[in-house]
C-alpha cells in the first residue's frame, strides 16, 4: 500500500477515536465526577495510530510470506504448470488457425479492393465458357444421333479397314458432360461475384489466358462439327491443342501452388484447370498417333504385319507419355486430379476393347493401375495438403 493510503487509513481512525472521546465527553459531562486530562486523549489518539501502523505492516509482511511461500511450493511443479501452458497455447493456435481461415474470405475481400473489376475480361470469360458449353453440348447431341463421335477420338485409317484408338463412347461422354458442368458453376460464380477469391484469381492470375485456353478447346469441337474428320481436320486440332496447352502453362503453376482456397475457387478453377489440362494432353497425344498411323503404309503380307506392331506399339506410347506426365505432376505438384483424368481416359479405352487381356491391354491395364495407386499414395501422404489445404503455422 502507498503512504498516502496509509495516512488516510490513519486520519479514520483518529476521526473515529475523536468521535469515541466526544461521545465519552457528553457521557463525563453528565457524570461530573469523573474527568478526563488531554494527556490521556493525545495518549489514545497515538495508541491508535500505532496499532494502525502495525496492522497495515503485518498485512504486509503476511502478503510477501504468501507469495513467497507460493513461489517455493510451485518449484516442484514446473515442469506440469509449463506443460499445462504449452497445452494452453496449442488449444489458442488451434482456436485462432480456426478463426483465420473462417477469416480467409473477409481478407481476400479487403485484398480484393486493390484489384480492379475489369468489364471485358468478365464478359469475354463469360462468353468462352457460353462457347464451352455450346459447342460441347451440340457435340455431344449430335454424336448421340450419329452414334459416332465427332471429336478426332473416332479417327480410324482407310475408312474403317484398320481400326484405331477408340474409346467408350459413354465414358466420353460422362467426360464432357463433366466439363460442362464445371463451365456452367465457373459462368454463375463469375456472373454472381460473391467469391472474393475467385475473382481476382479471374483478373490477375487467369486473365487473358484462360479465355484464349476456353477459346481454343470450343474451337476444337466446332472443327468436328463444320468439317469431317480426317488428316487435315486432325493437323488443325493438333495446332490448336498444342497453342491452347502453351497458354495453359503460364498459369498452370500459380494455380497449383495456391492455398487454402474459397470451395468455389478449389472446384471451378484448381479441378477444372487440371481435367482441361489433361484432356488437351491425350488430344494432343491421340492426334500426334493418329498422323503417325496415317503415314505406315505397305502393301505386302509382311508389310501389314509389321504395321500392326507399329500400331501397337503407338497405341501404348501415346498412353505410356501420359501416365508418365501424371507421375510428374503428382510428384510436383500433387495433382491428383490430371491423374485422375488421365487414368479414366485410358480406362475408356481399355473398357472399349471388351477388357481383353491381349497385346496392348495388358500393358493398359498396369497403367491404370499403376496411375491409381500413385494416387492412393499420395493422399495417404500428403492428405489434406494435396487438395491445397494446410494449416496456418503460428510463431
Amino acid at each position: 500500500m502507498s503512504q498516502e493510503e496509509l495516512e488516510a487509513q490513519a486520519q479514520d481512525l483518529i476521526n473515529q477515536a475523536l468521535e469515541e472521546i466526544k461521545q465519552k465527553e457528553e457521557k463525563i459531562s453528565k457524570k461530573p465526577t469523573k474527568t478526563i486530562k488531554e494527556e490521556d486523549l493525545d495518549n489514545i489518539i497515538n495508541e491508535n495510530k500505532i496499532t494502525k501502523q502495525n496492522t497495515v505492516v503485518n498485512q504486509n509482511i503476511v502478503r510477501t510470506d504468501s507469495f513467497s511461500s507460493s513461489d517455493s511450493d510451485s518449484s516442484p511443479q514446473d515442469n506440469s504448470d509449463e506443460e499445462k501452458k504449452e497445452e494452453a497455447k496449442k488449444l489458442k493456435n488451434k482456436k485462432i488457425n480456426k478463426k483465420l481461415k473462417s477469416s480467409m474470405a473477409s481478407d481476400t475481400s479487403l485484398e480484393n479492393l486493390m484489384v480492379k473489376e475489369n468489364l471485358c475480361v468478365k464478359v469475354v470469360t463469360l462468353i468462352s465458357c457460353i462457347i464451352c458449353i455450346t459447342t460441347i453440348g451440340v457435340n455431344i447431341i449430335w454424336s448421340l444421333i450419329n452414334e459416332k463421335l465427332t471429336l478426332t477420338f473416332s479417327y480410324s485409317k482407310n475408312n474403317g479397314d484398320l481400326e484405331e484408338i477408340v474409346m467408350n463412347y459413354t465414358m466420353i461422354y460422362i467426360l464432357l458432360f463433366v466439363i460442362i458442368l464445371l463451365n456452367f458453376g465457373l459462368f454463375f460464380c463469375i456472373l454472381i461475384g460473391n467469391d472474393h477469391m475467385l475473382t481476382k484469381l479471374i483478373y490477375t492470375d487467369l486473365n487473358w489466358y484462360f479465355i484464349l485456353t476456353q477459346l481454343a478447346l470450343g474451337f476444337q469441337f466446332l472443327i468436328t462439327l463444320i468439317w469431317e474428320i480426317d488428316l487435315w481436320t486432325i493437323n488443325v486440332c493438333l495446332s490448336v491443342s498444342m497453342l491452347a496447352i502453351l497458354i495453359l502453362s503460364f498459369y498452370f503453376t500459380e494455380i497449383k501452388q495456391k492455398k487454402n482456397m474459397s470451395k468455389p475457387t478449389f472446384i471451378f478453377i484448381y479441378i477444372y484447370v487440371s481435367v482441361l489440362f489433361s484432356f488437351i494432353a491425350y488430344l494432343i497425344l491421340f492426334n500426334i498417333s493418329c498422323i503417325l498411323m496415317e503415314n505406315i503404309g505397305g502393301e505386302n503380307e509382311e508389310d501389314t504385319k509389321t504395321n500392326k506392331t507399329l500400331i501397337i506399339v503407338i497405341k501404348i506410347g501415346i498412353n505410356a507419355i501420359q501416365t508418365v506426365l501424371s507421375f510428374v505432376l503428382l510428384t510436383y505438384y500433387k495433382d491428383v486430379f490430371f491423374s485422375f483424368t488421365s487414368g479414366y481416359i485410358e480406362s475408356a479405352v481399355f473398357v472399349h476393347l471388351n477388357t481383353k487381356f491381349e497385346k496392348e491391354n495388358i500393358v493398359l491395364l498396369v497403367m491404370v493401375c499403376a496411375i491409381a495407386l500413385g494416387i492412393i499414395l499420395t493422399i495417404v501422404r500428403y492428405r489434406k495438403k494435396t487438395f491445397g489445404c494446410e494449416d496456418i503455422i503460428l510463431l
